[in-house]
C-alpha cells in the first residue's frame, strides 16, 4: 500500500519527511475467528446459568427447531430400541407422587386407577404432614394402602426444615407450623381452611426434598418419576421413551415451560430425572442448601428445581416435551408435530371421580397413546374421517378450548361459514376454529382439541390439513 508524502517543519530545522502508519485492516474472516474466540471464552467462563449463555441456548435451539422437520417417533416401535437397555419398568423406575393434607383424598384414586398393565412396584409419597404405615388401615390421613401394603406418607416440608434451622422466623414455616398444629389436635376444619389458603405455598417446599428422600431411599432406580396426585401416566407410553434412553446420561425431561432465563419442566405434566441427574443434583451439600433457602421464596417448585439443575449444566431436554401434556384429555391441545406421537401424561384431575373415570378409559391400553388417539378413545370419530359436509361445521361444541396469547380473535364475524373462512385463509398456521353467535368472536387457533358440549358455540378443524397431518405420520 502506497502513503502519501507529508512535509512538515520541525522547529527551524530543514523540512523532514514523514510517512503515516500504515491502517490495519481486519478481513472478514479475521473478525469471525475473533467474534468466535471472544464467544468460546464467555462460554468457558460464564456459570451454566447465566443469562447470556441461557439466552444464546434458548435461541439457537428454536432456530433449530425452526428448520427442521416434524421430529420422527420410529424409535417408539424400534425393535430392538436404538441403544439397548436393561430396562424394566417396575424394577428401574421410583414413582414420587406429591400430595398434601388438602388434596390427600386424591390419593386412592390415584392408585385406583392404574390400569391392568400397570408396573410401578416402588411409589414415595411427598406432602406437608406425616403418616406412619403403622397408624392402621382405619387411619386414613395417614397412609394408603398399595400392592396389599400400607406406604408412609413422608413429610416434605418437615425435611426441608432440616437445612432451614436459621430461617424458622420465615413466614412460610411459620404457615407451616400452622398447618401441622390444627393436623396434630384434630382440626379437620381448621387444616383444610390452611390448606386452601396456603397449600401452594408449602407445596413449592417438597420439590427438592421430595426427589432427595427418595434418591436417599432408592439411590439405585435409574428413573425418577415425580407425579402430581392430579396427573395420570400412561405407562405403555412411557416404557419406549425411557427404554430409549441411557439413564447414566444427566436426563431431565417434561413439558417445557417459562422463558430463557427459566426454562423448566411444568409439574404438573410429570418430571423424569435420570439418576446421573439425580446423583449430580444431590452430592453437592451446599448447592443443595441454597435450592433449600430459595424454596422459602420460590412460588413454582417446578422452577426452583429447573434452577437447581441449571447450576451443575443440566439443561431441561426438549426433544421429547411434545410427549409430556399439562391438561385433561378432552381438553388436551392437539398440535401439528404432534398429532402422531405418544401422549405420557393428563393433568388437572382435580376430583377423584375424574381420576378414576379416566382410569376406566385407559384400563386396558397395553400399547402407545398417541394424541391422535384421544377421539377415538372417547367415542368420537375424528372430523376428518366423516363423511359429508357435516363434518365441517360442529354445533354445539368447542375445539378451540380456553385462548392463549397465540390464539387469534377476529371481532365482529357474522357468521360461522365466515369464522370458516378465516380458518380457511390461514391454512398454514389454522387446525381448529369457533364461533361464538353472542359476541360475534371468532377464534382461530394452531390447535385442536377433542371438545366438549358448548351450547351456541359453532366449531370446526381444517379437515385438509388434518388429514394431511395424519397421511403423513412420521411412525416407521
Amino acid at each position: 500500500m502506497t502513503s502519501t508524502v507529508l512535509w512538515q517543519r520541525v522547529g527551524q530545522g530543514p523540512r523532514v519527511r514523514t510517512r503515516p502508519r500504515p491502517r490495519v485492516r481486519l478481513g472478514l474472516r479475521s473478525l469471525s475467528c475473533l467474534a468466535l474466540a471472544v464467544f468460546l471464552f464467555l462460554w468457558l467462563v460464564l456459570p451454566y446459568d447465566s443469562a447470556v449463555r441461557l439466552a444464546f441456548r434458548f435461541n439457537f435451539k428454536r432456530l433449530e427447531a425452526a428448520w427442521t422437520s416434524r421430529p420422527s417417533e420410529r424409535w417408539v416401535y424400534a425393535q430392538p430400541p436404538p441403544s439397548p437397555v436393561n430396562f424394566d419398568l417396575g424394577r428401574d423406575v421410583l414413582v414420587v407422587l406429591k400430595t398434601g393434607y388438602g388434596t390427600k383424598d386424591r390419593v386412592p384414586a390415584w392408585f385406583d386407577a392404574l390400569s391392568n398393565v400397570n408396573a410401578f412396584r416402588d411409589v414415595l409419597i411427598i406432602a406437608d404432614y406425616e403418616g406412619q404405615g403403622a397408624q392402621g388401615d382405619e387411619d386414613y390421613p395417614y397412609s394408603f394402602k398399595y400392592r396389599g401394603q400400607r406406604l408412609r406418607v413422608r413429610d416434605g416440608v418437615a425435611h426441608s426444615l432440616r437445612h432451614l434451622r436459621a430461617h424458622t422466623s420465615h413466614p412460610r414455616i411459620q404457615k407451616y407450623d400452622e398447618l401441622s398444629e390444627a393436623i396434630s389436635e384434630g382440626d379437620e376444619a381448621l387444616a383444610l381452611q390452611h390448606c386452601k389458603s396456603f397449600g401452594w405455598e408449602l407445596d413449592a417446599m417438597k420439590f427438592m426434598s421430595g426427589l432427595e428422600m427418595a434418591f436417599q431411599e432408592f439411590p439405585d432406580k435409574k428413573w425418577y418419576l415425580l407425579v402430581d396426585d392430579d396427573t395420570f401416566v400412561i405407562q405403555p407410553s412411557l416404557k419406549p421413551l425411557l427404554t430409549h434412553l441411557n439413564p447414566k446420561q444427566p436426563h431431565y425431561l417434561g413439558n417445557a415451560v417459562g422463558d430463557f432465563k427459566a426454562r423448566f419442566a411444568h409439574g404438573g405434566s410429570a418430571v423424569i430425572l435420570s439418576q446421573a441427574a439425580m446423583r449430580a443434583l444431590f452430592k453437592d451439600p451446599r448447592a443443595l442448601s441454597s435450592a433449600y433457602v430459595d424454596s422459602l421464596d420460590e412460588t413454582w417448585g417446578d422452577r426452583l428445581l429447573a434452577k437447581a439443575l441449571l447450576k451443575l449444566g443440566i439443561y431441561l431436554d426438549e426433544t421429547y416435551s411434545h410427549l409430556f401434556n399439562g391438561e385433561p384429555p378432552l381438553l388436551s391441545k392437539i398440535r401439528a408435530d404432534r398429532l402422531c406421537s405418544p401422549v405420557l401424561s393428563f393433568h388437572k384431575l382435580a376430583s377423584p371421580a375424574a381420576m378414576r373415570e379416566l382410569g376406566d378409559r385407559f384400563r386396558d391400553v397395553s400399547k402407545p397413546v398417541l394424541w391422535n388417539d384421544l377421539w377415538e378413545t372417547y367415542g368420537h370419530t375424528p372430523p376428518w374421517r366423516q363423511p359429508g359436509a357435516d363434518a365441517a361445521f360442529h354445533q354445539d361444541w368447542d375445539h378451540v378450548g380456553e385462548p392463549d396469547e397465540s390464539t387469534l380473535t377476529v371481532r365482529d364475524v357474522r357468521t360461522a361459514k365466515a369464522c370458516k373462512k378465516h380458518c380457511d385463509r390461514r391454512a398454514r398456521a389454522c387446525l381448529a376454529w369457533s364461533w361464538d353467535p353472542e359476541t360475534q368472536d371468532c377464534r382461530i387457533s394452531h390447535w385442536m382439541i377433542v371438545g366438549s358440549e358448548a351450547p351456541g358455540r359453532v366449531s370446526g378443524v381444517n379437515l385438509p390439513r388434518a388429514k394431511y397431518l395424519e397421511a403423513n405420520c412420521i411412525l416407521s
